[in-house]
């Protein structure tokens, strides 16, 4: 069995050369992960695909995969890896409708696409710089670093939605699993779940083509909890997030994950966790 990888922050940067051999084990994540060749070449194993590499490309993973690179001449490799948690920060802090449109391209279907990502070569040096920029920041953080952060994140993405999308467009159509269509209902309310229209049983069904009875049961058999249940769980997640990681105040905190205010995030908070959101955020 593969090995797995985890990392503990929403996003981090590792730059690193290897000479002969990559010196990982073939693995997964907890994670998503932008793989960029800085130089060199040789072969990127993932999953079943086996892909030679070279100098400018960009491999994109999610949690689902497993890969591993073979060394042929010295490589450098930069890695940027980030959770979906910043995916959702990045959708919930803009007033663009492009994030909850475009977020099911990135981590639905990239894993079905091997090779590198970038489509339009005249992206390749944009990525490229956008990955140079989040290093420093991430490296040197100033005041205002977690706003300058989330905006180059979300140019990034943006240029990775469209060379996904064009990939995309030459691939075969393949059936949906069972497992297939309840991680994307499931990311289809994470995206939304601020937005009370369009999480109502009767949206997502014509979203997905069920049948409204049908929603409801097949949501409980396959996740274990109602959507009401995973909504509160959504909200919770992001505000551990936001709690640790900014310098949020639990009013902002309540009205950002969506709480009628802050006394009721407190409870509904210390129900879930045990302890109230003030105690969680210094620990």
């Amino acid at each position: 069995m593969a090995k797995r990888f985890f990392i503990t922050k929403d996003i981090d940067v590792l730059e690193f050369e290897s000479v002969c051999e990559w010196g990982y084990p073939k693995h997964k994540h907890n994670f998503y992960e932008l793989t960029f060749i800085i130089k060199g070449s040789g072969q990127h194993i993932l999953n079943e695909s086996i892909i030679d590499y070279k100098e400018g490309d960009v491999f994109f993973l999610t949690p689902k995969d497993e890969h591993e690179f073979v060394v042929a001449t010295p490589t450098k490799f930069g890695i940027l890896k980030f959770t979906e948690h910043l995916f959702l920060e990045k959708a919930n802090s803009s007033s663009s409708t492009h994030w909850r449109k475009n977020l099911d391209t990135v981590i639905f279907y990239a894993n079905i696409i091997p090779e590198s990502i970038i489509a339009y070569d005249k992206d390749r040096e944009q990525l490229f710089g956008l990955y140079r920029m989040i290093k420093k920041e991430i490296e040197n953080s100033l005041v205002y670093g977690r706003n300058v952060l989330i905006e180059l994140f979300g140019a990034l993405l943006i240029i990775i939605s469209r060379n996904l999308k064009s990939s995309l467009k030459e691939l075969p159509k393949t059936n949906v699993s069972e497992k297939e269509k309840i991680d994307s209902i499931l990311t289809y309310v994470r995206q939304n779940f601020l937005d009370k229209e369009r999480i109502k049983i009767k949206v997502i069904a014509e979203e997905f083509y069920m049948s409204p009875n049908y929603v409801s049961v097949f949501i409980k058999k396959h996740a274990g909890i109602s959507i009401q249940q995973y909504v509160i769980q959504t909200k919770i997640k992001m505000a551990e997030r936001l709690l640790k990681q900014t310098n949020l105040t639990i009013s902002e905190i309540a009205e950002k994950t969506g709480f009628v205010d802050a006394s009721h995030f407190n409870k509904i908070f210390k129900k879930y966790k045990g302890v109230n959101p003030s105690e969680f955020s210094v620990k």
